[in-house]
Formats: C-alpha cells, sequence, structure tokens
C-alpha cells in the first residue's frame, strides 16, 4: 500500500496522469476494470441528477417506468462487472477485518426485511442497490495502488459528484441569484465532507511539507477553496452546522486550541449581536419563517410521528426504504434523518448492525488520529462532517445517494491506504 524508508517515514509517491493501479491489475493487464467501475458508478450518478424525475404523491413505489429500469439496468451491470472481474473477491480480503464488514451486515439485514415489508421487492431491491454500489465504490478505491493516486482520485471524484447535483438545481430552477433557488443538503453534503478533508490534510502538514510537496498542498487548497463555496451556496443549516463540527474537530486534534476557541467565540458573537443576527438569518436562514427554523422545517413534527411509528413494531421494523403505510403510494422519501431511517425500516435489530459498524469505525480513527499520519485528520473531520449531516439526511442509513460516494470513498481511502503510526508526508 504505502511504501517505507529505513528511515522509519514513509513517503507517498507521486500520482500523475492515469491511476497508478493495484499489482494485481498491472500483472494481469486488467487495468480496464477500474473503469468499468468508475463508469458503473458514474453512470447510476448521471440517473440521479441529469436524468432526475419528478415523483407526485400518487406514485406507487412498485412501478417500474423508464427511469426505474435505467437503474436496475445499471445496478446489474455493476453487479456482472463485480463478479465477473473477480473484484468481490479481492474486495472481500481486503475488507475482512474492517468495519465494513458490520457495514455490510447492516444492509443485508435491510435486505432480509422485505420478508415482513410492506412492499418487499421495493425493500429487497434498494438494500441491494446499495450493497452492489458499496462494493463498486470500494472496489474502485482497492485498484489504486497507493495513498496517493487513491487521493486525487477522491477529490476529483468529489468535485464531479458535487457538480452533476448541483445541475439538478440548474435543471429545475435556472442560473438564479436568489440563495433560496440554491438551498439543498444534496450537493452541500458532499461539500461538507470534501471541505473538512482538504482542510484537515492542508493544516496537518507542516510548512516544509507544503513547500516541498507543491503539488499536493496545491490540490487540497484548491479542492478545499471549491468545496467551501459549494457549501456556501448550498445555505444548508445542516451541512453548514456538520461542517462547523469537522472543522473543530480537526483543530482540537492537531492542537490549535486557540485558533478552535476564536471559532467559537466568533461563532457566538455572530448569534448574538443583531447586525449578525440578521446576516445569518438572511444567508443561512433564506426564505424560512420563525415557525419553520424553530420546527427544523417542519421535520420535528414528522420525527415524532415516526418515532410513535416505531413503538408500535421496535425489534424489526417495517421494512427497509419504508415510510409509507399499508397502501402503495408514497408520503415521504426519506426521514431526513439516519436514526429514524434505521429503526423506522429495521428496527433496533438493525440498529445493532449499524451501531457495532460506527463504533468500530470511530474507534479505529480515533486510534490512529492522535499520530496525525496523512489522511488520518481529514478522514476524521470528513467522518464528523458525514455523521452529524445524516441528522438532516440519511446519506449513510438509506437508499443510495449522490452523497454516499464520497462517504465510501473515504472509508475506502481510510481503511484501505491509511495507517496511524509514524509521520506520513504528501505526496508531491
Amino acid at each position: 500500500m504505502i511504501p517505507s524508508q529505513a528511515s522509519s517515514q514513509e513517503v507517498l509517491t507521486a500520482f500523475v496522469g492515469s491511476p497508478r493501479l493495484n499489482a494485481y491489475n498491472r500483472a494481469s493487464g486488467r487495468n480496464y476494470v477500474t473503469w468499468l467501475l468508475l463508469f458503473c458508478i458514474f453512470a447510476f450518478l448521471v440517473r440521479q441528477t441529469l436524468l432526475l424525475r419528478g415523483r407526485t404523491l400518487s406514485y406507487a413505489l412498485s412501478a417500474v417506468d423508464t427511469f426505474a429500469a435505467l437503474d436496475i439496468a445499471v445496478v446489474f451491470l455493476t453487479a456482472a462487472v463485480l463478479i465477473f472481474t473477480g473484484s468481490l473477491v479481492r474486495l472481500g480480503s481486503a475488507f475482512r477485518r474492517t468495519p465494513v464488514v458490520w457495514y455490510y451486515w447492516y444492509y443485508m439485514f435491510c435486505a432480509l426485511s422485505f420478508l415482513w415489508s410492506n412492499f418487499p421487492i421495493y425493500s429487497l431491491y434498494r438494500a441491494l442497490e446499495y450493497i452492489i454500489l458499496l462494493s463498486a465504490t470500494l472496489a474502485a478505491v482497492e485498484q489504486f495502488q497507493d495513498f496517493a493516486g487513491a487521493e486525487q482520485a477522491f477529490l476529483r471524484v468529489g468535485m464531479a459528484t458535487i457538480l452533476l447535483v448541483i445541475c439538478i438545481n440548474l435543471r429545475l430552477f435556472g442560473f438564479s441569484l436568489s440563495l433560496e433557488a440554491w438551498h439543498t443538503n444534496s450537493y452541500s453534503a458532499c461539500a461538507a465532507m470534501l471541505f473538512c478533508y482538504c482542510l484537515g490534510e492542508y493544516l496537518a502538514m507542516t510548512k516544509t511539507e507544503r513547500s516541498e510537496y507543491k503539488g499536493r498542498s496545491g490540490r487540497l487548497l484548491r479542492f478545499g477553496i471549491f468545496s467551501f463555496g459549494a457549501l456556501m451556496l448550498g445555505t444548508s443549516v445542516t451541512s453548514n452546522l456538520a461542517a462547523v463540527v469537522g472543522c473543530l474537530l480537526i483543530l482540537l486534534v492537531l492542537r490549535r486550541i486557540g485558533l478552535m476557541l476564536i471559532m467559537l467565540f466568533l461563532g457566538l458573537l455572530i448569534f448574538l449581536y443583531g447586525v449578525g443576527g440578521h446576516l445569518v438569518h438572511n444567508i443561512v436562514f433564506e426564505g424560512r419563517s420563525e415557525g419553520e427554523i424553530a420546527s427544523a422545517t417542519g421535520r420535528t413534527f414528522f420525527w415524532e410521528y415516526l418515532w410513535l411509528k416505531f413503538l408500535k413494531s421496535p425489534v424489526l421494523g417495517y421494512g427497509f426504504g419504508i415510510l409509507t403505510g399499508g397502501h402503495d403510494r408514497i408520503l415521504a422519501s426519506s426521514p431526513h434523518n439516519s436514526f429514524f431511517s434505521v429503526i423506522i425500516g429495521t428496527g433496533l435489530t438493525g440498529l445493532a448492525f449499524f451501531g457495532l459498524f460506527a463504533i468500530r469505525l470511530w474507534w479505529i480513527t480515533i486510534g490512529r488520529v492522535w499520530s496525525r499520519g496523512t489522511g488520518t485528520v481529514g478522514f476524521t473531520g470528513a467522518l464528523a462532517a458525514a455523521f452529524v449531516n445524516s441528522l438532516g439526511y440519511p446519506m449513510i442509513t438509506d437508499r443510495w445517494e449522490p452523497a454516499g460516494i464520497i462517504f465510501v470513498w473515504l472509508l475506502g481511502l481510510f481503511l484501505l491506504h491509511v495507517r496511524g503510526t509514524g509521520h506520513v508526508v504528501g505526496a508531491v
């Protein structure tokens, strides 16, 4: 993965041009596997963005229209690529002792929930869809020879994902100067993770490393500025809060206590004083009434309803991805909260599987980050942003969303290519 030197320092090789693929693909001449996997991942992303369809309240969950047929075709193609290229075997070998195993168990239990779901085919397909796309993304990360290649690919994939999701707003509203028209959690959730990763890794580099490894430091700076702009454009309260939490955690890990306290103090001033308060309201809560802000745009009322529904079936839930009643119509497409997504879909049993994944992942992250090895600080901030953001956008416990690509790629990058021991310098 990462070459070692006698000096006990680990140096990351440069990434230039095409991906530096792993030894298996180089030896077998099967470099095309990487591009097939990326093609499948982005084909599904294009369907979710450029080819997004609108659904009405009368839309049937079991309906298979042209868009759904395209989804199914891409998922089956992705599964075929994973099976016939042997990617699944290598994937199992690479991740068998990582927290990802519990993530798979959670989604396999989601698939099993078709046995008691009101819409069994829908629950089964959505769970299998996530498992297949999760596997494809992890397999794509596994194709890279070293951290440097996997990281640059992550930055590019992250930017491409954000741009494609932004296209949704361009389709719906065109180019508008109104912040309300650009308000969404879709691309801002992606931007929050990418921004925290870039910020954490950039700040973790010393001045000497930034000077010596200008290529990497420049990339982190450029992609960080881009993702920060996308984050501000989205004006999502949840994503902004997620980014703030990620940034504060980064500063804590880097022991920048003074800067962390300054951020907290400035934030407090902005919300307490008149002009700052109006500024925050106009930018962050554009077009929102006081009632909408107090109720999180009505989500708290919905969560109260979901909690009462959970109490009626606490052990197994109602089936993965199901928020409707007993009829085949969509009432709500998302619980807007990962916790409710889990307990409504799979009950306390599903929560146990996901909880084991989250606890083990954070345990490993905390264990590695204090050494400040390359990739650890940025991943910790991005992971915090992902979990906080999931309280308003269940991108890590529900059906596959564009933000899932960035989250899963981060998982693969961290678990396959990042080591928390010793000091690691950046790629040139």
